[in-house]
């Protein structure tokens, strides 16, 4: 089984609502990380999880790349 990396990111969205959650949703994504969980631990702290998506190719990432970098 492949383990993904995964991020753990504390949001405050304060009295204004969760605009800004989708926001950050958002800019994970566009860097290949998928919301996995998303917990609320008080009124207005949440504890976001991302995982990175698994089909998504990162700098690096490929065997094409890690055999150059090898050469």
């Amino acid at each position: 089984m492949v383990q993904r990396p995964c991020r753990v990111i504390e949001y405050d969205s304060g009295p204004e609502g969760t605009e800004g959650m989708e926001a950050l949703i958002n800019e994970w994504a566009a860097k290949g990380y998928l919301l996995h969980q998303a917990v609320r631990e008080s009124t207005y702290q949440w504890v976001l999880i991302f995982c990175l998506h698994v089909s998504v190719e990162h700098p690096g990432s490929s065997p094409a790349s890690l055999l150059a970098n090898t050469c």
